[in-house]
């Protein structure tokens, strides 16, 4: 046998200290690493572009003057561009309702259109309200409770291709979110550009809340001059109101008392001839007729005032019955034959022929044709050409069928600010002054209360009536259109009328009358 041989006396030193050289291999490496971890989490700490004064200054700097959420939107995409190297960034504004949208306002590169639509408990809105603070896309990702985000939540987030959400809030609610996307090179944000993210999204919405107040201001402003601009236009035709309820009674007064001061003075004239025994038969007759023409004026201005009375109190009374729409224009037209051959106005008549039965009170809409007609001649020079002119509207949804009518004159025309106030009482176009009583006379005139009067027995009827005129111009002679639109059976014979909204048709194309050398009259 053998006898083992003894260790080397120094083997156990050797072994102690190779122990203590991996020991501390392990402790640099371990260093080394939790060094690399420290660099990381500072990295940019010594920068002086990330510190948080500086980049609130430039920031504030370059935005500052933003007027709206689009520049707004490109200032910070410049400094995150300028910072991080990142050139994709979005705002999305919240817009709240029953549902939450996102809408998008781009700053650097393509996102998408349409707005983003959360419910108010939606887990990502939960997570940025409870973070408060820059949330890592990879991190939303990871989240459990955002895996339960409904596929339309989830495939809008996806398409923004953001890489981090930095919400800004509001009085402490959540008023905009800033997204940013990847960095170049697909770089991770570090814990000091975060930090920058928030700063900036902390200024941009103080600058957000800001242009918010300034662009309400300016609506507020728009609409204080609108109502300014609508108080202007209410207070000018309650002044053109005012002035022609004094033009009335004055125009009133001379319509009353000429036709009196005809009688008067006629009478007195029979009265001397009595006295006198001088009567002259073809001299009373010519005198009986002049006072007949002055009691129908009078008769007929009482007439008009009593009208006026009873429409301002919805009592104006209408015997409707079956008639045509042929038989309304014959009676309306045949009272005017004379004074259209004396001027020499050329009248046609288009579209009767063939129209259905109209339930309506005949001597109602001859009276308001009547006023129609002598407007249109009293506004046209001698040997002017008149139109009146009709047509079937068939039924459309709920509106009844009805039947258009247009009295077209080749005459002065009428301003449009005027459009509307000649169908209210005791308002006339012109000065009173140079008030001159004729139904048919060139610019002649009467007391104001005819197209109020049409206007109430149309309207009696269901129907609705307004004019079409470009300018008022006695050289160039634009001439006028009233159109009167009326359902076949009026609202108490036909319910759907008293519900359905009467609107104009759409315009027709103008038609030019050429006035005729050869005055006449042609219905066909």
């Amino acid at each position: 046998m053998y006898a083992m041989s003894a260790l080397p006396p120094d083997l156990p030193v050797i072994q102690s200290r190779l122990v203590l050289v991996g020991i501390a291999a392990l402790v640099a490496l371990a260093f080394q690493a939790v060094r690399s971890w420290v660099v990381r989490l500072t990295q940019g700490e010594d920068d002086p572009r990330y510190h948080p004064v500086k980049v609130a200054s430039d920031f504030s700097a370059r935005a500052g003057g933003s007027a709206n959420a689009a520049e707004l939107a490109a200032a910070t995409s410049a400094m995150l561009a300028e910072l991080l190297q990142v050139r994709r960034s979005a705002w999305l504004m919240i817009d709240s309702r029953e549902t939450l949208n996102f809408v998008i306002v781009p700053g650097a590169g393509r996102f998408p259109t349409t707005p983003g639509e959360f419910s108010h408990t939606s887990p990502f809105l939960q997570l940025l309200n409870q973070t408060r603070a820059p949330l890592l896309h990879s991190k939303l990702q990871n989240e459990t409770r955002t895996k339960a985000l409904p596929s339309a939540e989830q495939n809008w987030l996806a398409a923004l291709e953001a890489a981090v959400y930095v919400p800004v809030f509001n009085a402490g609610a959540l008023s905009s979110v800033l997204v940013v996307g990847a960095r170049d090179r697909q770089a991770t944000f570090h814990v000091r550009e975060l930090q920058v993210l928030t700063i900036l999204a902390s200024q941009a919405g103080a600058l957000l809340k800001t242009i918010h107040v300034i662009a309400d201001l300016q609506q507020l402003n728009a609409s204080m001059a609108v109502l300014n601009q609508s108080l202007q236009e209410t207070n000018a035709t309650m002044t053109s109101m005012n002035s022609a309820r004094s033009d009335f009674l004055a125009i009133a007064s001379h319509e009353l008392r000429t036709p009196l001061a005809q009688m008067l003075g006629f009478a007195d004239l029979l009265n001397s001839m009595a006295q006198d025994n001088t009567f002259d038969p073809a001299l009373v007759k010519d005198i009986t007729g002049n006072i007949v023409r002055a009691c129908d004026r009078l008769n007929a201005v009482v007439g008009q005032i009593l009208d006026m009375a009873q429409i301002d109190v919805d009592a104006m009374d209408f015997n409707f019955a079956d008639t045509t729409l042929e038989e309304v224009v014959r009676l309306t037209v045949e009272p005017y034959t004379t004074a259209l051959r004396e001027r020499r106005l050329n009248l046609s008549v288009k579209g009767l022929r063939g129209l259905p039965i109209l339930r309506a009170d005949k001597a109602r809409l001859v009276q308001a044709f009547s006023q129609l007609l002598s407007n249109a001649i009293k506004f046209t020079p001698n040997s002017g050409a008149l139109e009146i002119a009709a047509r079937l509207v068939p039924p459309d949804k709920d509106l009844p069928p009805q039947v258009e009518v247009v009295f077209a004159d080749g005459g002065i025309g009428l301003d449009p600010k005027h459009h509307t106030l000649i169908f209210e009482k005791f308002y006339r176009v012109g000065s009173a002054a140079q008030h001159s009583t004729s139904n048919t006379n060139f610019m002649g005139a009467g007391p104001g209360l005819g197209l109020p009067i049409a206007k109430g027995v149309i309207e009696g009827h269901g129907g609705r009536i307004w004019v079409e005129s470009a300018r008022s111009d006695a050289k160039q002679l634009p001439g006028s259109r009233f159109h009167v639109l009326l359902p076949l059976t009026p609202p108490a014979f036909d319910p759907r009328a008293l519900t359905a909204s009467v609107s104009a048709p759409a315009k027709k194309k103008e038609v030019t009358i050429v006035p005729s050398k050869k005055p006449f009259i042609g219905i066909d």
